[in-house]
This record gives C-alpha cells, structure tokens and sequence, in this order.
C-alpha cells in the first residue's frame, strides 16, 4: 500500500516540485513549494479524517494535496492535467492499484479554479484545502 511516507521518499517527486517551483518563482507566481505541498496534503487528510471518511480515503486525499501541482514542472498552463499524467506514471511505476490511482489523478486533473469539479471525496477535499492556502509567506514579490 503506497503512503504519503513513499511519496515524500521518492526522489522524482522531490525533484519535480522543487524544479516546478523554481519556474514559477521565475515567472512571479506565489510559492508552490514543499511548504504550500505539505499544508494542502495535511488539509486535505484532515478534512475527510473529521468528517469520518474511511482513514484509506483520507490517505490518498493526502497523497493527492502532496502531488497537486507537480504539473508546474511542465507549465503552469493546465498544470492540472500534466500533473495528473505525471502522478499517474510515478504511482503505476510504484504499484499502487488503478481504482487508488484514478481517485487521486481524477483529483488532481481537477483541482484548478477554471475547470475543476470536486468529481469524488478526494478531489473536493483537496480542492478546498488547496484554495485555503492564503498564507502570505507564498507572496514572492511583495511590492507588485
């Protein structure tokens, strides 16, 4: 059973998330770094965790907060959807089974403000958890 332990140990997802960050910061978007990562998949487990969802639920809304933006690897332009292909690949390549797969990816696809609907439990936690990120640490250019 994959965890958000493995996901956090998995050396590409280290690396797509830092790099991805990098490039936004280049371009001025606010910090989606390993803090914003980390409080969205901490939000997001506790939300269906205080609403009693099965804690398997709760796990995977986590892994979904923890890999949400990794598509800004690729653009920040549907983020979402290149995410969702990349988190695919690193959880197949994991062994994770494709009914926890699809939960998370299907979550991840749909998460941004333009054309995200919350289509599962997952993806409406995560999506709410995401947008309550407002911390003013993530403000890389504070005077524009």
């Amino acid at each position: 059973m994959i965890t958000l332990h493995d996901i956090k140990k998995n050396p590409v997802v280290e690396v797509f998330i830092r790099r991805g960050n990098q490039f936004l910061g280049a371009m001025g978007y606010t910090e989606h770094g390993f803090r914003h990562v980390n409080l969205v998949s901490t939000i997001a487990r506790n939300i269906l965790e205080r609403l009693n969802f099965p804690a398997r639920e709760a796990e995977l809304a986590a892994l979904a907060g923890y890999l949400h933006d990794i598509g800004n690897v690729v653009s920040r332009n549907d983020h979402g959807i290149s995410g969702a292909v990349i988190a695919y690949r690193i959880l197949s390549d994991m062994g994770m089974p494709p009914d926890e797969i699809a939960l998370v990816i299907s979550a991840i696809a749909n998460h941004e403000e333009e054309y995200g609907h919350p289509v599962s439990n997952v993806a409406a936690a995560l999506i709410l958890a995401d947008k309550s990120d407002v911390h003013r640490s993530r403000v890389r250019n504070p005077d524009a």
